[in-house]
Parts: C-alpha cells; sequence; structure tokens
C-alpha cells in the first residue's frame, strides 16, 4: 500500500471545490506546521489497523520523503 496520497491530505488539507450551492464547503485544513513527521506517521497508522482495517503501518521516512518532495 503506497501512504502519499494519505501523507499530502494531512500534510497539504484537503478542500472540496466550491459550487454555485455551496461556494465555501468545508475542508480539512493542512497540518505540516502543527505535526511531525512521527505525529503524522502514528495518526495515519492507527487510521489504517483500526475499526476492522487491516492496512500497513506509516513510517517517519514516507512521511519525511513525502513532505520533503523525494
Amino acid at each position: 500500500m503506497n501512504s502519499t496520497n494519505a501523507v499530502k491530505i494531512v500534510l497539504d488539507g484537503g478542500y472540496p471545490p466550491g459550487t454555485a450551492g455551496n461556494r465555501r464547503p468545508y475542508g480539512m485544513p493542512p497540518f505540516s506546521a502543527a505535526l511531525s513527521d512521527a505525529d503524522i506517521a502514528a495518526v495515519l497508522s492507527f487510521i489504517n489497523t483500526s475499526w476492522g482495517n487491516k492496512g500497513l503501518l506509516v513510517r517517519t521516512y514516507e512521511v519525511d520523503r513525502v513532505r520533503n518532495g523525494d
């Protein structure tokens, strides 16, 4: 499983497009300044392995790679 997209969403936030009926939809703010690589890895690992999910752990080096564009 590749965790790049999940890491990008946590780092950069996510906002749906505005529409005529909802010009300013709710979104998720970016957490790149507030969370360390280890924090983001821990949150995503928790999501990947909780509530019956059988996903893989996200490693700190994976978050660092996405954050630094490597």
